[in-house]
């Protein structure tokens, strides 16, 4: 019986393997997880058993996530929404006002704001963009031909270290040949319908607008208004003899990345918003479209100034007269961006969060190129979230035996 045990384990497992082949239509991450949870019953309740379940269920969470990204991004919008409002609703609560009624106000608030955002500003914003589009290859013309004019005043200069420089090379470059490229360019940028709709991607793009409309604020409501309920039944599922830590570790969590969200936002309102109306008051063009830039864009610190300084600075240069049209975007955002560092981010979001305006864009890009949409609503939270676990990490190794011992070893070298 020994001796034919060899070949019994290899005509198991050769029919387990063409099993496994046989039926790989319907493997997925999700039922293999479920399949090796049930076969590592038998460690339940060890610390092997919860790091692996642990690690098998965020990798098959990702995994759900990459897939499926597009149709869960509605439940994280309005996951992330409930989180940023929770704490007015709980205002309204300690008012007398029941948390259902709460919850109500609060969303319908929001659609309100929304629905006067579509009807005023993103019309407004619509329109300034199809102009500035229009306008941009008139616009390319007069900055060529004032690249041109100042090459050629160089070459006619009279000082002889400018005069001996060859600017006539500056000068070869075709501006037809480029406005032909930068039209074509433009052309791309055009909104195609008949093509969306003729390739079946408008029902799609339908579909998903109606569950942005439609799904987002019915989720809100209801994770608002059961907030807290959700709050207890997650502390439920953590072990006891790691609730204290794991709860302790979830509050500053919470505390951080509220504190950082709820900061950022009023920020990236109040910039967006003094932007738009400052320019709109020293009559730049294009006051709406650069104000929404600079808001939206300046969720990521400074990641707004940049992005809307760019076709700020553009729109200078081949605005008449120029200097008038630079000092005005210098004064804009000058005024702006010094409330806003000296005063309002200080203020608002402080220091205590620490999440470096590098760290936000790299983890925005990643978990965007990886996950999509749910990647980019994600990227922030667990940007907070891994900080915090590095630091925590870190503070660990500092008290363990393996730090303590490197710090003797070189208290004895220095001695």
């Amino acid at each position: 019986m020994e001796q034919r045990r060899p070949t019994m384990i290899i005509a198991w497992a050769l029919l387990l393997a063409f099993f496994v082949w046989s039926i790989r239509p319907v493997l997925s991450p999700i039922v293999l997880f479920l399949v090796l949870v049930y076969l590592l019953t038998p460690l339940f309740g060890t610390e092997a058993y919860r790091r692996l379940v642990i690690a098998l269920g965020t990798l098959t969470a990702l995994w759900l996530v990459h897939v499926a990204g597009s149709f869960l991004a509605p439940f994280v919008l309005g996951l992330i929404l409930a989180y940023v409002a929770d704490p007015l609703v709980d205002r309204l609560e300690r008012q007398n006002v029941s948390r259902t009624w709460g919850a109500v106000m609060v969303v319908g608030l929001a659609g309100l704001v929304v629905a006067l955002s579509l009807v005023l500003v993103i019309p407004m914003v619509f329109e300034q963009g199809r102009q500035f589009l229009e306008d941009l290859p008139e616009m390319l013309a007069g900055l060529q031909r004032w690249y041109e004019a100042q090459i050629q005043a160089f070459a006619d200069s009279p000082l002889p270290l400018i005069r001996d420089i060859q600017f006539e090379r500056a000068l070869e470059i075709e501006s037809r040949d480029v406005m032909v490229f930068i039209s074509e360019q433009i052309r791309s940028l055009q909104p195609s319908w008949g093509a969306a709709i003729g390739l079946g991607r408008g029902v799609q793009t339908a579909f998903t607008i109606l569950g942005y409309i439609v799904l987002t604020p019915v989720l809100t409501f209801y994770l608002l208004r059961d907030f807290h309920s959700i709050e207890r039944w997650v502390g439920r599922l953590v072990p006891r003899d790691h609730r204290k830590r794991t709860m302790s570790f979830l509050e500053t969590y919470d505390e951080l990345l509220g504190e950082y969200l709820r900061g950022q936002l009023m920020v990236a309102l109040f910039v967006g918003l003094a932007t738009g109306i400052g320019f709109w008051i020293v009559g730049f063009p294009n006051a709406v479209l650069l104000g929404v830039i600079a808001g939206v864009f300046n969720i990521v610190p400074y990641l707004g100034l940049v992005v809307s300084l760019i076709p700020a600075l553009f729109i200078a240069l081949v605005t008449v007269p120029v200097w008038i049209s630079l000092l005005k975007v210098a004064g804009v955002f000058l005024v702006v961006q010094a409330f806003d560092g000296y005063f309002l981010s200080p203020k608002i979001v402080g220091d205590r969060v620490g999440l470096h305006p590098v760290w936000v864009m790299l983890a925005i890009i990643a978990f965007g190129s990886f996950f999509g949409l749910t990647g980019l609503l994600l990227a922030i939270p667990l940007a907070v979230l891994i900080k915090l676990l590095i630091e925590n990490t870190f503070s660990a190794y500092q008290k363990s035996v393996y730090y303590r011992k490197a710090d003797s070893v070189h208290d004895e070298e220095t001695a």
